[in-house]
């Protein structure tokens, strides 16, 4: 027993030994010095530990702290607080240093894809270059050293943060990521099936990933033999809890380091990808909820080749592969299931399924759109699966025919009305249904459209958003150019008839890509439009969108107020009010080409484009205008809009480097021929505009909303005149119109505040009855001189009821004094007072000339107006040219008070 105990006690003693003897008879720092360089030497990285500590019992072990792993004059693309490694002592002997478990706790790796290449992170094997020749020996400070052999037998990493950058695209932002990984364990690794294990999170998403995978040695080394299948099969899962998304991934490939010959089933289900979002933002720009079904895709093997961001001083063919997987995928089968897809516009599709059994068969599509209020059914059918993918790949020229049929779902409209059940009319969405059918690739697409309507609602088109259309019925061609680098192509819509109660006729339209060279060219003939029949619902929003409805306006003003073009060198030159008009040039010349200059490089491209924050519709509009020609040919029979009734109008929009003209080219209001023209000339700087009106008649409502002035006066506006002015700024635009110009409008309507100041204490009788009250005549000629508008022959007259006047107004502030006559003639009697009105913005004093302490002016000259003065008024106006025919007086009232009210047409009908 003694000597077995002192046997014992002395194998005891040399284990410990043995044990201890590393410590003590092994330097440490010399030892990390030789693993670093011999590293460095074999692999070309650098490699930086802190502390290090080598055992043998109870078998070879290797731990050490602070890992830092990087390519020389880098950061770091990997850095660990601890490594601890257990090898094999019998493969020590033989030269190969055998991890039977290695395990990395709390690491960061950075996987980073560098333009240059030089510290790109991916990790290098043996290079392509070395083949199947044995390796040879490395040196190490003098010394020559036979290479070591480095396997693994299983790997386990803990708490580590995984981030990607790939900078490599360029003129795009770098793709980055990022994801933490609470634990990975990968066991078998010499096997030829090793099992993966992993969980994590990204953000608050968790995320696991289990299954096997091929032998690592085929999938890592470009020495490795590809010989047979290189099978995998992973279930992965994401989210928790009874909402967790899952999927399999089951597929195999026949080179594993380079990705060839790769095919794949994935199945699952998806609550939502908002999870999958978090990871790749790039790949997903709409939403979607509710995603399940099978996808079989196979990968296009394509001869092996290197980017040129990638560091060539390392085989890295497997890392350049997994880049360009996406691009070589091409799907076999599908049967997918989405359940609700939101795009950025705000549409919303909800059970979405696609359909392929196979590449030879069609691929069907149904869906349910919902845009606003409205829904409406998809089903549509591409000719195959496979001429699908190729039909929208770079280098195929091939279309393929698809064909959709879109049927409306009928939806109550009343609602858009009135919220008061009992008083719900009986207006819906009805019978809405188009039809798509014909070609399409990404060299030209050629398709035919069909649809009718008894009635629909237009979506959010800017000023057509929410129109109704009623008895609607559309036919044409619909004819894509090619997709250039933008993404989007030329579209043009060719014999395009549209009929319905409100507009009806034909057209033909070329919309050009954005920046293209073409530019905008059409011809729309109308045969009618009844603005009166046009009827507006809100457009609503879909459910959860905190956007309110926008209500679109046409302000002139407004948007040239948004727009603040760079100042440019004041003029030297003196140019008269014909000069500046610079609309002559171009009368009667409308097909003439323009001299070329540069796109954008004019004053109309610097003073309507690239401005922040520019968002009026005007300033929009002409920004466009300054980089694409536009020609645009626009007819119509009969044009009805508010009280004017337009016959055979035709217009002519023409705009190229820079110069916009739209001209009045034909038309009658009644028996009034209308000629005119706008000019915008920005092909230098200052930016010249001008206008000539010989005559023209709009809308009055029109003419006030685009100057930003509020509506007092409706009916038909006639000018006739001519304007021009010049500037870098709308304030200089303002101050440097120069010309004349003669207002009328007859038989309108005038709003009662208006006159309110003149009725004196019965302005409170104006709220009774209608809003607006009959105006015979409402006339005045405007001349612009160095900032100042001067307004003379002014008439008005309502009913019995008639206002004389002259004045003038600083363009500046906007001041203005009003020198006004009012007259008013009940039962053959007159009564008239001299006013004066001074004011500036929303402020107006009303005094009478000579009283109150208003000075006196020089007596107005009446005598010249007559007997009646608004045809005095409007002839002046007119200048001569023939105008629309001026009502008969009224007749008189009967007396007293009542009848003088009436007579002012004042707390009656």
């Amino acid at each position: 027993m003694k000597k077995l105990a002192a046997s014992l006690i002395g194998l005891v003693v040399v284990l410990t030994g043995i044990s201890l003897a590393p410590q003590f008879l092994i330097d440490q720092n010399h030892l990390r010095e030789r693993v670093t360089a011999v590293f460095q030497a074999q692999t070309g990285l650098e490699l930086k530990m802190g502390e290090t500590s080598f055992q043998l019992l109870p078998w070879p072990s290797f731990q050490a702290t602070n890992v830092m792993l990087t390519r020389p004059g880098c950061s770091p693309f990997v850095v660990a607080r601890s490594v601890h490694a257990d090898m094999s002592l019998f493969a020590l002997l033989n030269r190969e240093v055998s991890f039977q478990d290695f395990t990395v706790d709390g690491a960061g790796v950075i996987v980073h894809r560098a333009r240059e290449g030089q510290c790109s992170t991916w990790l290098p094997v043996l290079t392509q270059s070395q083949g199947e020749a044995a390796s040879p020996p490395i040196a190490v400070a003098g010394r020559v050293h036979p290479r070591w052999k480095v396997s693994f037998g299983a790997l386990h990493l803990k708490n580590a943060t995984l981030s990607w950058q790939d900078d490599v695209p360029a003129g795009e932002v770098p793709f980055t990521g990022r994801i933490q990984i609470t634990r990975l364990e990968l066991d078998g690794m010499r096997s030829a099936s090793p099992w993966v294990d992993m969980s994590g999170q990204s953000e608050h998403t968790v995320f696991t990933a289990r299954g096997r995978i091929g032998p690592l040695a085929r999938l890592l080394s470009a020495k490795a033999e590809q010989k047979g299948p290189w099978p995998f099969s992973l279930g992965m899962t994401l989210g928790s809890g009874p909402q967790q998304d899952h999927a399999t991934l089951d597929g195999a490939m026949s080179d594993a380091h380079r990705l060839q010959g790769l095919a794949f089933t994935l199945e699952g289900h998806w609550a939502s990808l908002k999870g999958l979002h978090r990871f790749f933002p790039q790949f997903l720009p709409v939403e979607i909820e509710q995603l399940d079904g099978t996808l079989r895709l196979h990968a296009v093997d394509v001869p092996h080749k290197v980017d040129a961001g990638l560091d060539k001083g390392a085989d890295v063919a497997l890392t350049d592969a997994l880049l360009h997987v996406p691009e070589r995928l091409r799907p076999d089968v599908i049967h997918l299931h989405l359940g609700h897809v939101l795009a950025p516009t705000g549409l919303q599709l909800r059970d979405v399924q696609l359909d392929a059994d196979n590449g030879q068969a069609p691929l069907i599509v149904q869906s349910k759109a919902i845009w606003g209020r409205y829904a409406w059914r998809l089903n549509g059918e591409v000719q195959s699966l496979q001429q699908a993918v190729a039909a929208g790949l770079p280098d195929e020229s091939a279309p393929v025919m698809v064909k959709m049929e879109v049927q409306g779902q009928d939806k109550t409209l009343a609602s858009l009305f009135n919220q008061n059940e009992a008083e719900k009319s009986d207006a819906a969405q009805e019978h809405v249904s188009f039809a798509l059918q014909g070609q399409m690739g990404r060299k030209g697409s050629m398709l035919d459209v069909s649809g009718q309507a008894g009635l629909l609602q237009l979506p959010d088109w800017g000023v057509f958003s929410g129109l109704l259309l009623h008895d609607m019925h559309l036919k044409g061609q619909l004819a894509l150019g090619a997709i250039g680098e933008a993404g989007l192509p030329a579209v043009t819509a060719r014999d395009v008839v549209l009929e319905s109660q409100e507009i009806g006729g034909t057209a033909t339209m070329t919309l050009p890509a954005p920046l293209g060279a073409a530019g905008l060219t059409g011809q729309i003939h109308l045969t009618h439009l009844d603005g009166t029949r046009f009827h507006y619902a809100p457009v609503m929003e879909f459910a959860g969108s905190a956007a309110e409805p926008s209500v679109p306006t046409l302000s002139l003003g407004a948007a040239l107020k948004t727009v603040e073009p760079p100042a440019a060198a004041p003029s030297t030159e003196s140019r008269s009010a014909g000069d500046r008009y610079v609309g002559a040039q171009y009368a009667g010349s409308h097909d003439r080409e323009v001299e070329a200059n540069p796109p954008g490089d004019n004053a109309l491209g610097a003073a309507f484009t690239n401005v922040p924050g520019h968002d009026g519709p005007l300033a929009r509009w002409l920004g466009v205008m300054a980089v694409q020609p536009v020609d645009v040919d626009f007819t119509a029979d009969h044009l009805q809009t508010e009280a004017i009734e337009y016959q055979g109008l035709h217009l002519h929009l023409l705009g190229r480097e820079g110069h916009v003209v739209l001209s009045v080219l034909g038309g009658a209001v009644q028996t009034v021929p209308l000629s005119g023209e706008i000019v915008l000339d920005g092909s230098a700087a200052p930016l010249r505009m001008g206008m000539k009106a010989d005559p023209l008649i709009l809308p009055a409502r029109w003419v006030q909303l685009a100057l930003n002035q509020p509506v007092t006066v409706e009916g038909p506006i006639q000018l006739v005149g001519a304007l021009g002015t010049e500037g870098a700024h709308p304030s200089d635009l303002l101050q440097a119109i120069e010309g004349q110009m003669g207002l009328s409008v007859v038989d309108g309507r005038i709003y009662r505040e208006v006159l309110a100041p003149l009725a004196g204490p019965a302005a409170r009788l104006l709220k009774l009855g209608d809003g607006t009250m009959g105006l015979r005549c409402a006339a005045g000629v405007v001349q612009f001189d160095h900032g100042q508008a001067h307004f003379g022959d002014m008439a008005l007259e309502v009913k019995h009821l008639s206002v004389l006047g002259q004045g003038s107004m600083a363009l500046a502030d906007q001041s203005y004094t009003l020198q006004l006559m009012p007259h008013v003639s009940v039962i053959g009697a007159d009564f008239s007072t001299p006013l004066l009105l001074e004011g500036k913005g929303g402020s107006v004093h009303i005094g009478t000339a000579g009283k109150d302490g208003v000075p006196a002016l020089p007596p107005l000259d009446t005598a010249k107006f007559g007997d009646d003065a608004c045809a005095y008024a409007v002839q002046q106006a007119r200048a001569g040219r023939q105008g629309l025919p001026l009502p008969e007086r009224e007749q008189d009232h009967g007396g007293g008070a009542g009848g003088i009210l009436r007579a002012l047409g004042l707390g009656g009908h």
